[in-house]
């Protein structure tokens, strides 16, 4: 393995390996697929500590790295610090439901090299991954739904994804008991990003509802988000 810190650049031979950072199982999923439909390799990681430790297993192997804004345990700063020590020059893009100023602000002087908005379509994802990495774009227009995977893939994701959003109900309104507003913020955001994806739009909206209220601290209207949410998730 070379030595930390040591500037190394992919192999320009082979086919390109993105990480992929996310504690979403099925966002990893669906960005696995994204990656395979426009010809990379990719790595998961849930974690930014699991991308820390995949990168200094070998890294000349990771050409870009996309990282997601809201993850459990260690911060998307510390991570990009850590990865960027690790390998000086890797693309890291950010994945997030934020706006692209408040992403490259609160990054501050610190180099991110590109932005994606969640939900994002595989012609995005492919022209920011190109920029980053000089490779050419996909020359005909793509939408990445669901459908860019098989019938079953995408029956057993959006299962599993609805699945979790129903587990994740009982804590919700544990935190709402317990007056947890960041907590609730930082789900609100999650169901934000995560919601587009998998094509559920209203998921999306009640999510950017729970984090703008969960922001002013606003327990009536945060429960009645999350009533709104268990009516939907029930209803399906």
């Amino acid at each position: 393995m070379a030595g930390f810190g040591e500037n190394l650049l992919p192999d320009q031979g082979h086919s390109h390996t993105i990480l992929v950072v996310d504690d979403e199982p099925a966002l990893r999923c669906l960005a696995e697929a994204l990656l395979e439909e426009l010809g990379y390799a990719a790595k998961l990681a849930d974690s930014g500590r699991a991308a820390v430790q995949l990168l200094l297993q070998d890294p000349a192997a990771i050409a870009a790295v996309l990282l997601d804004m809201t993850m459990p345990g260690m911060g998307p700063e510390e991570t990009l610090r850590l990865l960027q020590e690790i390998r000086p020059g890797l693309p890291v893009i950010i994945l997030s439901g934020d706006p692209e100023d408040a992403v490259r602000q609160r990054f501050g002087a610190r180099a991110i090299a590109g932005y994606i908005a969640k939900p994002y379509t595989e012609i995005e994802l492919g022209a920011v991954l190109a920029q980053s990495l000089a490779k050419p774009a996909l020359s005909q227009p793509a939408t990445f739904t669901l459908v860019s995977l098989s019938k079953e893939e995408a029956i057993a994701l959006s299962h599993d994804y609805l699945v979790k959003c129903r587990l994740e109900l009982p804590r919700l309104t544990s935190m709402l008991a317990d007056g947890d507003f960041n907590s609730l913020r930082v789900s609100g955001h999650s169901l934000k990003g995560s919601g587009g994806c998998f094509g559920f739009s209203e998921l999306t909206e009640l999510g950017r509802q729970l984090e703008h209220h969960a922001g002013a601290a606003d327990a009536a209207s945060c429960r009645e988000q999350v009533d709104a949410l268990t009516r939907y998730l029930e209803g399906l």
